[in-house]
Order: structure tokens, then sequence, then C-alpha cells
């Protein structure tokens, strides 16, 4: 539970201050923003090779009597891998300012965000593989006060026309100031910077899987960049209000699946492989109802989220939500991708899923303007999903003598009648007590359901029994 909270509050510190942020600038800065946010995940992934992810389990397992040496040896590489692109950078500044749309400052200090902030994620992802927690809310809260009252005082004291470089400037200190400290820590601990077994095994894990990366981020990330080159920065902001809204879950999604990605490696090796379908139909079960509140209550949610000036974002929220669940089901079934290191499975189904996203982005905005990409998303997200199924199910083939890991047939089913709800859910809008029906509805489900939840978090709590 305290990781799942200190994922959802470390990755949502974005949208925990949105509804500051969309009143105190215009939608032309709040989209400048968005789109800077967009570029540092993108660039974060080139410099990073998202070493703290999916590889870095499995190196917490090689390595489990030198773990402090690999942390410390991976942000090494980290940092190596960095220095390479500030050098490539400088090579043609001009070219890159002008892509990127950013000015030199800026572009170095995100440099120096990715570095702080990638060793944040190398400690947090071993504090959670040790179940280890308090320090780990420490620091999630001191990052979460730093990154929320710093950009507001910046903004309050800055030109009103210079909002959106106070915000990301702003930003990007506080993330050094916390994340740097944890950059020392690490060196200090593991005292090696450059290993070259550990680097050769960590570059080479982690190289096959950047399609996949890059992939996902053009998934989550590449609609607000279109909408803003093809449509404009206000509808950007709107698109980005809407897609920030319902990707909080995402936030919770993610973090649930960090902190069962661990348990599901202990499962597989203790050939307890029952007890993950049980507990896998709980948490599936979990994200559709919490899906289905936020999808009944959007217009409501954007109201307080954004205020009345980003209602036309509310279309957008169940198409983007529906996608949820579909992310979701691929971050569940690629752990067990991860644990038998089928790295190629990962990144075909990846770059598949991203390659028709921006097909479908293209034409989709030229012929329904920017509400088209949250329709976009979720058709790429449903074959994201299922492609992933389908790798995992030729790996528990081939590796485990056909034995379904996961129940199938009852994650699809829920899978039909969200994507159902969420198209009937845009009809129901303008009729707020039908809403609030259905709201009771899924509140008394959840209730009626709770012993059985918690039976299954027993389960995963009691991970040795």
């Amino acid at each position: 539970m305290w990781f799942t909270i200190c994922g959802f509050l470390q990755r949502g510190i974005s949208f925990l201050t949105t509804p500051v942020f969309t009143r105190i600038l215009t939608t032309e800065q709040y989209g400048i923003v968005s789109v800077y946010n967009t570029w540092v995940e993108l660039i974060s992934i080139l410099c990073t090779l998202n070493l703290f992810y999916g590889g870095f389990n499995n190196g917490m397992r090689d390595y489990k009597d030198r773990r402090d040496e690999y942390v410390s040896a991976v942000q090494g590489l980290i940092t190596a891998v960095t220095v390479c692109w500030v050098v490539i950078y400088f090579v043609s500044c001009s070219f890159w300012n002008k892509l990127l749309e950013m000015p030199f400052p800026i572009v170095l200090i995100m440099f120096l965000q990715i570095i702080a902030s990638a060793a944040l994620s190398l400690w947090a992802a071993r504090e959670r593989f040790e179940f280890r927690y308090k320090n780990l809310v420490i620091v999630t809260v001191a990052n979460i006060l730093l990154g929320a009252v710093i950009p507001i005082i910046a903004i309050v004291l800055s030109a009103p026309e210079n909002g959106a470089n106070a915000r990301i400037i702003a930003h990007a200190i506080s993330v050094i100031l916390v994340c740097g400290c944890i950059y020392i820590h690490n060196i200090r601990k593991g005292k090696v910077f450059y290993s070259k077994e550990i680097w050769k095994v960590a570059f080479f894990f982690n190289l096959p899987l950047l399609p996949h990366y890059l992939s996902t981020m053009i998934l989550n990330h590449s609609d607000r960049i279109m909408i803003s080159k093809m449509v404009g920065s206000s509808e950007a902001a709107i698109y980005s209000v809407a897609y920030s809204a319902a990707m909080v879950l995402n936030i919770l999604a993610t973090s649930i699946n960090q902190s069962f990605a661990p348990w599901i490696y202990g499962e597989i090796d203790r050939k307890e492989y029952g007890r993950i379908a049980k507990v896998g139909n709980a948490m599936f079960a979990a994200i559709a109802l919490i899906l289905m509140m936020l999808i009944a209550f959007a217009p409501e949610a954007i109201a307080v989220f954004a205020g009345s000036k980003y209602t036309e974002a509310v279309k957008i929220v169940p198409s983007v939500a529906s996608s949820l669940y579909f992310i979701f089901m691929y971050q569940i079934f690629a752990n067990v991708e991860f644990y038998y290191k089928r790295n190629k499975f990962i990144a075909y189904a990846s770059m598949s899923g991203a390659a028709l996203n921006l097909i479908l982005n293209y034409f989709g905005i030229k012929l329904f303007g920017y509400i088209a990409p949250g329709y976009t998303t979720l058709i790429c997200y449903i074959v994201f999903g299922v492609a992933h199924y389908l790798f995992m199910k030729q790996i528990c083939k081939e590796e485990l003598d056909g034995i379904k890991l996961f129940d199938s047939k009852t994650i699809f089913a829920m899978a039909i009648g969200l994507t159902l709800f969420s198209v009937l859910m845009v009809f129901l809008y303008l009729y707020t007590i039908v809403r609030y029906v259905i709201l009771a509805a899924i509140i008394i489900a959840i209730a009626a359901n709770r012993n059985k939840l918690i039976k299954y978090l027993k389960i995963f709590k009691n991970k040795e029994d």
C-alpha cells in the first residue's frame, strides 16, 4: 500500500498541481509547459534507456549480493549516456533549439533534471524491490512539497508573460535539489561509477527495449505535440487537461504494477502460479471500477481540476480513461516477458502500436480536430494490450508447459464492459441524476465486494506464505 501511494505521489506531482497552474497560467502558457514535459520524457528515454524499469528487477535478482554496486554503476551509465547526448546537442545547438522550441539555458537545465530524476528512480526501484517504504515516503513527500511550492512562487513573482519559463525552470530546480542528494547517496553507498560487467549487462538488456519505451512514449504524448503543431497551443492545453485528469489513474496503475512485479517474480520462482490469477483478477476489477467512477464523474472532475475554461475537455475523458485498462493489461503481462527476458516481444508490440497511433492521429486530427486523438489512443492501446497478451501466452506455452498465469476470459470480459460503459457515458453527461445513480451503483458494488478484495490483498501481502 505504501509503495503504491508513494509511486502515485511521486509520479503525480504535475496532476496534483494542475488545478493551480491552469488558473495562474494562460491556456497557451500551459500548453507550452505540457509540450516541454513531453520533450523531457522523450529525451529522458534516450538518456537513461529507462534502466530503472523492467530490467532493473532482473539486476536486483542477478546481483543480489552487489546491489549497492549495481545501483551506483547503472547511475554512472545513465550519466555517461546523458553526457554523450549533451555533446551531440552542443555540436548543433541552433538546430536542436529550433526543433525543441526551447532556448539554450532551458535545454541545459533539462539535461540536469533528467540525470537527477534518474537517480531518484533507481533508488526508489531498489526500495520497492526490497519492500522498504519509510525512507521512500519521506523523500517522496519532500519532492512533492518542493515540486509544488517552488514553481507556484516563481510564477507569482515573475512577469505575467514569463509564466511558462518560470514554471519550467523552478520545477527543474526543485527536482535537482532533492534528486541531486539521492544521486550523491547512491554514489557514496555503491562507490562505483564504471563497471564493465554491469554496464554491459544493463546496456544490452535495455537496448532492445529502447524501441518499446520510445513507442510507449509516442503512444502517450505524440497526440499533444501533433495537436500543438497542427491546431494550436490552446487546443493542446485543453487536450492535456483531459489527458492528465484521466491519466492520473495510470499513475496509480503503474504504481500498483511496480509493487506487483517483484511479487510476480517471487511467485514464479516458487511455482505458486495459481495465486497470480487470483490476485490479478482482483487488481483488474479494482482498476475497472475506479475507471468507471472517473468516467461517470468526468464533468465534475474537470470543473474542479481545471476550471470552466477547460469544459470542452470532458469529451476526451471517456476514451482516454478506457485506454488505461489496456495500459494496465500490457504492464501486467509484460512482467512475464521481462522475467523470461523476452525483450523482442515487448518491442514488436510497442512499435506496431506507436506506428498505428501516429497514422491515426494525423488523419484523425485533420478530419475531427483535437478530439480525435483520445479515440485513436484507445484503439492503439487495445491493439497493444492484446498483442502483449498473445506474447505472454506464447511464453507460458514454451516455459510453463501451457500453464495459464492469468484468467484471460474474466480480464477481457471486464475490458469489453468498461469500453461499452465509456461509450454510453458520452451520451449521459447531460443527465446528471442518471450519472449519480450509476456512481452510487458502482460504489455499492465496490462495498459489496470489499471482502474479496481484502482477501486477495492478504495473499499479495503474505508473499512468503
